[in-house]
């Protein structure tokens, strides 16, 4: 039968598995699978995190746990920088289209004008 540490153990190496499928979905921008790996992610973290006493007392797995979270607080990094990034780029979007919709009725009178004109030979 399978010792709490050894469950421990097995459920860290899926979890470092998972980590690093989900490092590579978010290098190649593929952010459904990212929101899939977070979701399996989730149950394997909320055993872990309940069985911290018994991941404390064996420092191979401390270390490894410790491991995980580095690499996971990169990640996270990269996906607050990427979500700035997307929010920047969607306040220019809303600028930039204010703008033509000041402009555009302009250009719309100024094209009917000029539909109207006829020329005489």
């Amino acid at each position: 039968m399978e010792t709490t540490t050894e469950r421990c153990t097995r459920l860290a190496v899926a979890l470092e598995d998972i980590v690093a499928q989900e490092s590579a979905a978010l290098a190649a921008g593929d952010y459904e699978t990212v929101v899939g790996l977070q979701d399996r992610a989730g149950p394997v973290v909320e055993y872990l995190a309940a069985q911290a006493a018994e991941v404390a007392r064996s420092p191979a797995l401390s270390e490894r746990i410790g491991a995980i979270r580095a690499r996971r607080a990169r990640t996270l990094e990269i996906i607050s920088h990427q979500a700035q990034h997307a929010r920047a780029e969607l306040a220019e979007t809303g600028a930039a289209r204010r703008r033509v919709a000041r402009i555009a009725p302009v250009y719309g009178r100024a094209t009917a004008a000029v539909s109207q004109l006829q020329v005489v030979g």
